[in-house]
Order: C-alpha cells, then structure tokens, then sequence
C-alpha cells in the first residue's frame, strides 16, 4: 500500500513537471521582450518650402544702364497659407543677407505671385541690376513667409555675371573762337566707366576718316593731326603735352575704376588744347576715338 501511494506520487510529480513548461509559455505569450506603442501628434502649422529656385545664366549687363534679372520660385506650403516670398540675388563671396548695394547685392522684399493660392505656388523675383555690379557667381536666395511667420529658404544654381567693358565721353569739346597761330585754353574731357571692369583707355584722332592724320577739317583747308594734344595731368604747358595720333595709343597710368559708390559716377579726366596753324579758317571739326579695355588687376 505505501509502495502504491509512493508511485501515484511519482506519477503526479512527473505529469506536472511535464505541464510547467506549457504554462509558461502560455502565461508569457502577451509579455515579450519588445512592445508596440502607438504615437500621435496634430501639427497646427506646417512651415513654407521653397522648393526650387532658378536663376538665368549668363547674364550680359548693359553699359550705363541697368538690366532686369528674374529668379523664377516656386513654394509648396500643406497648410496653403504662404503669405509671401523675398529673395536676394547676391555675388556668391557675400553673404545673401544685408543692405542693397549695387556692386555685390540686390534685394527684392515682394516677389510676384504667378499662380494661384494653392499648396504649390509660383513666383516671380525681379531685380534691377546696374552695370557696374562685379562680374563673377551669383546665386539668388529665396524665402518664403506664412501667415504664422514660419519660413524656408533655398538657393538656386549659380548664375555668371559676365565682365562688362563700357565709357561714356563727354560728349563735345569745344575749343571755342581761335585765331590763327594760337593756342586755345585748357579743356577737360571725363571719361566715366559704363561697366564693371576697371578700365584701360586709349586715344586716337582723325577729321573724316580714321588714320587721315587730320585732327578737324575745316571750312577752308584742315589741322594736322598733331597740332591737338592732351594729358593726363591739368595745367601741363602745351609744349609738354602729348601730341594726338591716328593710330590709338594707351594713356598710362591713367585708367578709370569700376564704379563702387552707390550714388556717384566713377571718372577720371583728361585735359586737351590745340593750336592753330596758319591757312586754315571757318569753323572745324574733327573726331577723337577713345577706347577702352579691361585692365586685368
């Protein structure tokens, strides 16, 4: 009787022994190393993206004039409520950020739309560039603004800013009433630089056609070419001046600088006189022909 209640035992142990493993497993099954949780959140505003932003290349300036630039945006807002768009365009060296200044950075503080309100929206970015504005890389940089006063910015490709070489002469100069066998006063031709180089200049005169050693003809007869001259230098006697040519000679070290004043032209002078030779009489005229080019440093 013991030996059979010590066997039923033993059977007991062994099948719970054998159960303890599925009970576990079935226990632990909701309960693994690793769990699940669901997240959320209710974005209230979403901030504006400029998603693109062009700008013409090359871009050619105008002498003594300004030329318009257009950088082509456009801006995708999911909460469609982009208020508006500003950009600079700006030579890449500097920062796109700051004042206007018309050698290195322009602004425009209201771009145009040119679509309709909607996520995605197009626009339109003018600039007025003038010509002595520095030759090289330029990129222009967008923002847009929501009505919330989020922004996003980007940046377009590089655009080259082509060197430009121009002057602009006074336009007569007018030696006055001469008798013959005389020297007229001193009289200052400015040569102003219409580009964006600093600019060499050189100087070549003529009556009807370049390279007819003439400098005017006149009602009765003409002037020999070099019986007209100049300087560099004001007050010099005409004895010490330079005798003009047909052939175009280069005034050294006399150049005129890019411009870099945001409100005044950059020039430098020159100072002529002629004589009058004998057997000539009425009114004359004559041509000089400046030129100009890039001085490279």
């Amino acid at each position: 009787m013991k030996l059979e209640r010590l066997m039923v035992l033993g059977l007991l142990l062994a099948l719970c022994l054998w159960l303890l493993p599925l009970v576990a497993k079935d226990s632990m099954s909701a309960y693994n190393s690793t769990a699940l949780v669901n997240t959320t959140v209710n974005i209230t505003n979403a901030a504006p993206l400029v998603t693109k932003v062009r700008a013409p290349t090359p871009i050619n300036l105008v002498g003594y004039a300004n030329q318009t630039v257009v950088c082509n945006v456009t801006t995708f807002d999911f909460d469609n409520d982009t208020l508006k768009v500003n950009a600079s365009f700006h030579l890449s060296s500097v920062s796109p950020v700051g004042a206007v200044d018309q050698n290195f950075r322009y602004l425009n503080t209201s771009c145009t739309q040119l679509s309709a309100q909607n996520e995605y929206i197009n626009w339109s970015c003018g600039f007025r560039v003038n010509y002595f504005a520095t030759n090289g890389t330029w990129y222009c940089n967008s923002t847009a603004i929501d009505t919330a006063q989020t922004y996003g910015t980007n940046r377009s490709n590089a655009a080259t800013l082509n060197p430009l070489v121009a002057i602009k002469l006074t336009p007569v100069i007018d030696f006055g009433d001469i008798p013959t066998e005389n020297i007229s006063a001193e009289q200052i031709a400015n040569v102003t630089n219409a580009g964006n180089r600093n600019a060499n200049i050189s100087v070549a005169g003529f009556g009807v056609n370049l390279g007819d050693n003439l400098a005017m003809v006149c009602s009765s007869g003409s002037i020999p070419v070099g019986y007209e001259r100049y300087d560099i230098v004001q007050g010099s006697p005409f004895a010490f001046m330079v005798q003009l040519t047909g052939s175009s000679v280069m005034l050294n070290p006399y150049f005129v600088p890019q411009r870099t004043s945001e409100t005044a032209d950059s020039y430098n002078r020159t100072y002529w006189r002629i004589e009058i030779p004998t057997g000539v009489g009425g009114v004359c005229n004559g041509k000089l022909l400046f030129s100009a080019t890039d001085r490279l440093s």
